[in-house]
């Protein structure tokens, strides 16, 4: 995951003395700052930073004599400074165990108003980019410039070699290509103070095993079902390696769910295993680009800006809350955005929940009219609720998000066994389709969660319908102490050509009189691919889901499409 790394704020940043006196609340009246920083990120991860910062004086009777930055989760090293063209001598200090401050003293100084004096620093980190499974992170910690700064330059260089860009956020200035290397330019316009955030590569590969465990202390037996991990266009594609033991039958939900059905014996346990893989996708959007309020699905509306549990959007101060946020002027994701905004900028998340053996939901209002800490599931409830009351499609997802900073990007609904999971929330924008955010890391990071999602959400459930089911993965259980959920990177990336449909396909009694008076011939279509296929006929097959299909009398084929949206022609034989 992405490290706090760099630039914490501008007065941390830039520590200057003044004559022997501290200037540390003075820097703005006193001084212009401005900044040329370079960040050439190698193929390994190790980034080599050239950090130019030209220092003014805007009174005569004041000098910088100390330039100093601090630097938190990250090391840096083989440090070489110079002060007006001297070399300067570097000292560096851990005041605690996560902190780095480096301080330059000036050896010679320029005196007076309008007098520049020039810090030239070289360093080497590896604390900007880190790879986790396929996808390279790079994290640059933003900072709040001074008013006086007119100029604050960020170059960031990365090499081919780390694969094809997901996302680079906030959109650069520029953006070129030379010398086997993406350049990106940003400018103090564009830079914010939450910093810059981007990923590399084709796409996060994943390997999974899932236990549900089903208990039935009935005298009669029954059916259970289980939700098994969705695909979700443009974001996750899953393949289930195998099923142990086989589902009687597997249907899709309304949301895309696919659940599975299971028979359990009277006063019997069941344990079904799943192991699959996946492949997670990332995508970046551009408020300024959504669509608009009146071209949102009339369907959409209806089915998903229901007042739900959790979800309370007709309660009255959520209501006055939406009004209060919505602007008919703006579009979709703009409107969307001023709901994120307010949530990562007002609630607080309760980092102490994932030590809870269980953590209870609160729900929307909750999250807005009491005070105190939150969980992730208040943080995405909020979300949901107010858009639904604005009448934007919006819902849950509840799944898997790796993370090695659990303070940073909490995982808060602990379950039984050492199983956590995190949720976020998803809005439905015409012109982009389903759009995830994640409104609690936006709010612990201080990075963007809106405009793109990172490589690292694995979805288990998307909670549209209702707001309480289906259950996630780690749900399902009888035991108490044992951990259900195994989620690992892939050691080798699945080979896209591996996704081709498998169909068998068998020749059934036709029982409806209009096809057959039609002249049609019906099949039943068994997906046994392990991945999901697409428009068969307008459906969607979930792995080993069965559907019927009505082909005209003489017909030897039909088409059907992969997650990709690639075609393909089966033959019946």
């Amino acid at each position: 995951m992405f490290k706090n790394a760099f630039l914490k704020a501008a007065v941390a940043l830039f520590l200057l003395t003044a004559l022997g006196k501290s200037a540390y609340s003075q820097t703005e009246e006193n001084f212009i700052i401005n900044y040329d920083i370079r960040y050439d990120v190698q193929s390994s991860g190790e980034t080599f930073v050239t950090q130019n910062t030209i220092i003014t004086s805007l009174k005569n009777n004041v000098v910088p004599t100390t330039y100093s930055f601090k630097t938190k989760y990250m090391d840096i090293y083989d440090i070489i400074a110079q002060t007006n063209g001297k070399k300067a001598e570097v000292r560096k200090e851990n005041p605690s165990k996560d902190e780095t401050t480096v301080i330059v003293p000036f050896s010679t100084y320029s005196i007076g108003e309008g007098k520049q004096n020039i810090v030239n620093l070289t360093y080497k980190t590896k604390g900007i980019a880190s790879k986790v499974g396929d996808v390279w992170n790079i994290y640059i910690q933003g900072i709040d410039a001074p008013e006086t700064t007119t100029i604050y330059n960020i170059v960031l260089s990365v090499p081919d070699s780390m694969g094809p860009k997901i996302f680079v956020s906030p959109n650069p200035a520029t953006e070129k290509y030379e010398d086997g290397k993406r350049v990106y330019t940003f400018v103090k316009e564009n830079y914010p103070s939450k910093g810059i955030t981007a990923a590399f590569g084709k796409y996060q590969s994943l390997n999974f095993r899932i236990k549900y465990q089903l208990e039935n202390n009935r005298i009669i037996g029954s059916v259970y079902e289980v939700a098994l991990p969705p695909d979700i266009i443009n974001i996750q594609q899953v393949k289930y390696e195998n099923i142990t033991p086989r589902p009687r039958k597997i249907r899709l939900d309304g949301d895309g769910n696919a659940l599975a059905l299971f028979w359990v014996g009277p006063r019997s346990k069941l344990e079904i295993t799943l192991t699959g893989s996946a492949k997670i996708l990332g995508r970046q959007i551009n408020t300024d680009l959504g669509g608009k309020i009146e071209n949102l699905p009339k369907s959409l509306v209806k089915e998903y800006a229901k007042n739900q549990k959790y979800w309370e959007s007709k309660n009255e101060e959520i209501k006055s809350f939406a009004d209060s946020l919505f602007d008919p002027e703006l579009n979709v994701s703009q409107n969307a955005k001023r709901v994120y905004d307010y949530i990562t900028s007002n609630l607080t998340y309760d980092t102490s929940a994932a030590e809870n053996t269980t953590v209870e939901r609160k729900g929307a209002v909750a999250a807005l009219t009491q005070r105190g800490s939150f969980t992730c599931m208040e943080f995405s409830d909020l979300f949901v609720g107010t858009l639904r009351a604005m009448g934007i499609p919006s819902r849950e997802i509840e799944g898997y998000a790796f993370t090695n900073d659990n303070i940073e990007k909490p995982i808060s609904i602990s379950l039984k066994g050492g199983d956590t999971l995190h949720s976020w929330a998803e809005y439905y924008d015409p012109f982009y389709g389903w759009v995830q955010v994640d409104p609690t890391w936006g709010t612990t990071s201080g990075t963007d969660y809106f405009t793109k999602l990172d490589t690292n959400h694995f979805a288990f459930v998307i909670k549209g319908k209702s707001s309480e089911y289906p259950y996630p993965a780690g749900a399902y259980r009888y035991s108490d102490n044992e951990k259900l959920v195994d989620i690992d990177f892939a050691a080798t990336s699945k080979n896209d050509s591996d996704a081709t449909p498998q169909i068998t396909i068998k020749k059934a009694l036709n029982f409806n009189p209009i096809k057959l008076i039609q002249g049609q011939t019906r099949y039943i279509i068994d997906n046994t691919s392990g991945y999901f296929i697409y428009d068969l006929q307008g459906k969607i097959l979930a792995p080993s889901q069965k559907a019927s299909i009505y082909l005209e009398k003489n017909a030897d084929q039909f088409a059907v499409k992969d997650f990709s949206g690639k075609s393909y022609t089966i033959k019946v034989r």
